[in-house]
């Protein structure tokens, strides 16, 4: 019975998963990004369009909000944007008009009023004073003339473009901010996870769902140190998971770790050195549904010698 067991031993407790001939393969998991999405502005949920599990596209509602303060000042920017635009209205052009031509009138009688009295003035009936007084008053009307008309241009010319470009430039602002309202999906994902139910009241940039991207797997293995020499990003990798026997799926080395783990750093001799791994990042092909996140999965590296593999099992 002895004997039994220590036969069985390398089976219970050695790598018998590996084939050996070709003991090249690291245990690792199948990661994923998680993205975690909400609104800028906050308010209340009003509607959730999707469920936890639920697979969502590019673009896709995931959720309603409702800020009815911030549809007022939208309406109130766009209300102050069209009168603006308009221009002055038709009565107040009329308006301007009238008082123009009035204060022409009123001019022309002050300039000619002062020509009679320099002629008094000349002949030595008028004094002086009166005629400086005439004149001033002409001089005066002629400056009211040009004041009255230039409100007239101003009113026909309208607003001035800068004005309308910072009520313009106010209304994207808040068009951005009712956009908000509306939580989408930015890519292709699976929903992970809803922390929000309908009438809760958003704080702004809080969470409302969270999503796992769909085309944008990798699996993270831990390799030994003598490996390392072997292995080049855009590498080929051969994974296989338990979930589906018999299938191989394809990667690519993504990313090499600068730093080993595990280990401390002040180890120095050979034979501890060779117990360091390093995280590995292998790329997997986006539109492949079939590995999720948390899979456990082999990764096989063939440009590792298995000779340089079997004498790292062995140690």
């Amino acid at each position: 019975m002895r004997h039994c067991w220590i036969l069985l031993l390398p089976f219970l407790f050695g790598s018998g998963c590996r084939p050996a001939a070709d003991p090249a393969w690291a245990s690792g998991t199948v990661e994923t990004d998680v993205v975690r999405v909400g609104s800028r502005h906050g308010g209340r949920v009003v509607a959730l369009k999707v469920s936890e599990g639920d697979s969502v596209q590019s673009g896709q509602v995931i959720a309603d909000l409702a800020a009815p303060e911030l549809e007022a000042v939208r309406a109130q920017a766009a209300a102050q944007l069209a009168e603006l635009e308009a221009g002055a209205r038709p009565e107040e052009l009329a308006t301007a008009q009238a008082e123009l031509a009035a204060i022409t009138a009123d001019a022309g009688l002050a300039v000619s009023e002062a020509g009679r009295v320099r002629r008094l003035a000349g002949e030595g009936v008028a004094t002086a004073l009166e005629f400086d007084r005439a004149d001033a008053r002409a001089r005066a009307m002629e400056k009211s003339v040009t004041a009255a008309r230039s409100r007239l241009e101003l009113l026909q010319a309208g607003t001035r473009i800068e004005r309308l470009d910072q009520i313009r430039a106010r209304l994207r602002e808040l068009d951005a901010q009712v956009a908000e309202l509306h939580v989408i999906a930015p890519s292709q994902a699976v929903v992970e996870s809803l922390p929000v139910k309908v009438g809760d009241m958003v704080a702004p940039n809080r969470e409302v769902a969270t999503l796992l991207p769909s085309n944008h797997l990798w699996v993270r293995v831990y390799v030994p140190q003598p490996w390392i020499g072997h292995m080049h990003l855009g590498d080929p990798v051969e994974l296989r998971a338990d979930a589906f026997p018999g299938r191989m799926f394809a990667g690519q080395i993504e990313q090499v770790a600068r730093e080993a783990e595990f280990t401390p750093r002040n180890v120095q001799t050979p034979g501890e050195r060779v117990q360091q791994v390093f995280a590995i990042k292998v790329r997997l092909p986006a539109g492949d549904d079939a590995l999720r996140a948390g899979m456990s999965i082999e990764a096989r590296f063939p440009r590792v010698p298995p000779a340089v593999a079997e004498t790292h099992h062995r140690l």
